[in-house]
């Protein structure tokens, strides 16, 4: 969980920090948003590419504990039915 909250800390920041050049450049508006968006996005791509690895391994680490969880589940709930035939 801690790597899912940098990773968003400092997207959320490489975002702000565009918006804020942009506005002192002059852009304002739709074209601000959309300037500020694209860029951060790029440059999040290369920045924080050790951090993307780190928060999807994290999230993947999540789904296969609970895919477990699952398979646990079946696995008790087929020994009870198959007690009872």
């Amino acid at each position: 969980m801690k790597s899912v909250l940098k990773y968003t800390f400092l997207r959320l920041l490489i975002l702000a920090a565009f918006l804020g050049i942009g506005y002192l450049v002059g852009l304002r508006g739709i074209i601000l948003l959309l300037v500020g968006f694209l860029a951060s996005g790029i440059v999040s791509l290369f920045v924080l590419s050790q951090t993307r690895d780190q928060f999807s391994s994290s999230i993947s680490n999540g789904f296969e504990k609970i895919n477990k969880r699952i398979t646990n589940a079946a696995d008790k709930e087929d020994k009870i039915i198959d007690e009872k035939n």
